[in-house]
């Protein structure tokens, strides 16, 4: 699989083969990853194949705009005479089959990346077991390689936080961005809502305008935040349910996180599904909300102007039990209580400027 290099995605490739597992498979193997390319196949090409074993719908639908590729072909001509060679993968019932045909040259080699285009509406809702079924032939239907193997394919809403491998630690935390629906079809009506609660019933954005003082920017951008909470307290009636989050637990205990249409339709949400539901809002307003992570905990702050000078925070659990500004205070205590403790710059708490994660190309997975 490839990727384009970046600080933020610089550990991606080994964190997705530990995530998904990564089989690799040689010409006339019969089992993925027993072997290794001793020999030519038909025709002197040689095949290596090297294929994550699951599809995590969060990151999956990401691997497009991270330059990653789900399924490598690895293809080597050790003859005089250039080579034409079809290379096809799919998961049948979950993907579109993805089928390329390269000239493999003389004496070289050329490697294929495939990510066979997921079935939106095939995505299960709980864990199911299925089938990668690749084929390497020449142009005149030759078989080179051809197996099929089994793989898992995810729920959307699974989250994993943290990937272990022995002593190493790799964090997932910045792909919750991919929660973060701004076009969900829940959002546009939430917004309508919210500006009936608005001195001005309208919600604009950032649109206080130059000549307003930081004072003024935070009260005009707070004040269009407090009818989104009242929005959601009132017409939705959002209830905070406490259900277990553990930020950090493994790669090997998944979690759901509820995407803001799920948070809505059920009428609660605990505090990571309140976080992306509140940060959906604001982006599709044109505000920068950012995601906070603590080791237990999670809540929304936001840019109260463009430049990023100011910044409040909302504890999103209290949207259906106390006021805005209750609200509004407990998250500054508690943001302000990192600071001082030190856990921002440690990395045990993390805080996620959305605009730089959609910068970086983690983008809304619908």
């Amino acid at each position: 699989m490839r990727i384009r290099t970046s600080l933020l995605f610089s550990g991606f490739i080994i964190i997705l083969i530990l995530l998904a597992g990564c089989t690799e498979d040689t010409p006339n193997t019969v089992s993925p990853g027993t072997g290794s390319a001793a020999g030519a196949g038909p025709a002197g090409i040689r095949a290596g194949v090297a294929a994550m074993d699951s599809i995590l719908p969060s990151t999956y639908l990401q691997f497009a705009n991270l330059d990653v590729t789900y399924i490598d072909f690895e293809l080597t001509n050790p003859t005089g005479t250039a080579r034409t060679v079809v290379v096809e993968s799919e998961v049948p019932g979950f993907t579109e089959k993805a089928i390329n045909t390269v000239e493999v040259p003389a004496y070289g080699n050329v490697t294929v990346g495939q990510t066979p285009m997921l079935r939106t509406g095939a995505i299960p809702a709980e864990v199911k077991t299925a089938a990668l079924h690749y084929k390497v032939s020449l142009a005149d239907g030759t078989r080179i390689d051809e197996q099929t193997y089994p793989v898992k394919v995810f729920p959307k809403d699974t989250m994993v936080w943290e990937v272990k491998d022995g002593d190493e630690e790799y964090d997932m935390a910045q792909y919750i961005a991919a929660w973060v629906t701004p076009h969900a079809a829940v959002i546009d009506p939430l917004m309508r809502k919210a500006a009936e609660y608005h001195p001005e019933k309208s919600i604009a954005g950032y649109q206080c305008g130059e000549s307003c003082s930081e004072r003024e920017w935070a009260d005009y951008s707070n004040a269009q935040v407090k009818a989104i909470f009242t929005a959601l307290k009132n017409d939705y009636r959002i209830t905070y349910i406490n259900s277990p989050i553990a930020f950090g637990s493994g790669g090997d205990n998944p979690q759901r996180v509820r995407l803001p249409k799920d948070a809505i339709a059920a009428n609660s949400a605990n505090c990571i599904d309140g976080t992306v539901l509140y940060a959906s809002a604001l982006e599709s307003i044109g505000m920068n909300p950012h995601i906070i992570i603590l080791p237990t905990h999670a809540f929304v702050c936001y840019d109260t102007k463009p430049d990023a000078e100011g910044i409040t925070c909302i504890e999103t659990t209290m949207t259906g039990s106390a006021t805005f500004e209750e609200a509004v205070a407990a998250a500054e205590e508690e943001y302000q209580e990192e600071i001082t403790n030190g856990n921002f710059r440690s990395g045990a708490s993390r805080d996620y400027s959305l605009a730089e994660l959609r910068a970086e190309g983690i983008l809304p997975m619908e």
